[in-house]
């Protein structure tokens, strides 16, 4: 069961990962778009810039379980080496929990915020509000397996440095 657990959250954070990818793309073309446009033709596509804003949101929030799994995020490197095995354990151990909690938190406030601007329209798009403030709770509840696999089975991003 854990074997399948670890596939699936694996598959998983190797999708969103792809999907930020993607994301980023469409945002760099949007973004060219807006320039040649701007400084080209002397008139602006003004839906460009608002809709490469979302696509960075989203790809933000989407990236993150990545981030965990590899430990990309901001690590606690030195409290895990100047503690002894046995705290260094229980050091992570509540890092975990925090971490598990906040993403919880940000997942819940989110939702509420989502919610709470579903009314609202984005100018030039015309599209409701929340679909920028949903990237908060997907991306929060995505994260969750890449978390649990950075903390039960680590791997370290290769980040092509010279050993």
């Amino acid at each position: 069961m854990r074997a399948i657990f670890a596939s699936a959250s694996e598959r998983l954070v190797s999708l969103t990962h792809n999907i930020a990818a993607l994301l980023l793309a469409i945002a760099t073309f949007l973004v060219f778009v807006q320039v040649v446009s701007r400084f080209g033709f002397g008139h602006s596509i003004a839906w460009t810039e608002i809709a490469a804003r979302g696509l960075v949101i989203w790809m933000v929030f989407m990236v993150m379980a990545a981030g965990f799994r590899f430990s990309a995020m901001i690590p606690l490197e030195f409290i895990r080496d100047v503690s002894p095995p046995a705290v260094r354990v229980w050091v992570m151990r509540i890092v975990l929990l925090l971490t598990l909690v906040f993403l919880f938190v940000l997942a819940w406030y989110g939702t509420m915020m989502a919610i709470r601007v579903n009314s609202q329209k984005i100018a030039m798009l015309n599209v409701p509000m929340s679909w920028f403030y949903a990237s908060i709770p997907v991306g929060a509840v995505l994260a969750v397996p890449g978390v649990l696999l950075g903390h039960f089975a680590p791997r370290e991003l290769d980040r092509g440095l010279p050993e």
